[in-house]
């Protein structure tokens, strides 16, 4: 009788397990920042927790400085797309921060995004997330650095 039982439960329990995907959060950031790391964590925190409640499984990483250009240079992957490869991911989520002279200090002004489906190489999904400036004139940085990467996520995951 248990052994019928969970064996009921793992049966209608595995469309729920397959429906997760696993994603890379590749996070790119062109300026040379001094709080460069701390900006990155609350946007990436914010796409991780999106991606996780919605049930999906993701990982990150992120490169500081100059950036290559974007696509097959010379029939070489770029490194995100390498990384994602290496790590068993589904999709790659390029985020590419662009930071703005705001009122005197260099803020993450916007954030690229896009989607990448990993076996194809397909763009499925890209976009671009403003932060809203009264963030930054409320002193509530890290309020807006989330929103914005509630926002990225929540566009990404209208595809999966």
């Amino acid at each position: 009788m248990i052994k019928r039982f969970l064996l009921l439960v793992l049966i209608f329990c595995i469309p729920f397990l397959l429906s997760a995907e696993t994603v890379l959060l590749y996070t790119i950031s062109e300026a040379d920042v001094v709080d460069i790391d701390q900006y990155d964590d609350f946007i990436e925190s914010a796409v991780m927790n999106e991606f996780f409640d919605a049930g999906h499984i993701v990982f990150n990483a992120s490169v500081v400085g100059e950036v290559p250009d974007i696509g097959l240079d010379h029939f070489k992957e770029p490194a995100s797309m390498q990384m994602a490869k290496a790590g068993g991911a589904a999709f790659l989520l390029e985020v590419n921060l662009v930071y703005s002279d705001i009122k005197g200090r260099n803020f993450p002004g916007y954030a690229k995004f896009r989607l990448v489906e990993v076996s194809s190489g397909n763009v499925v999904k890209e976009g671009a997330v403003n932060i809203d400036t009264k963030w930054i004139d409320d002193g509530d940085l890290e309020e807006g650095l989330a929103a914005m990467g509630t926002s990225m996520a929540g566009y990404a995951l209208t595809f999966l």
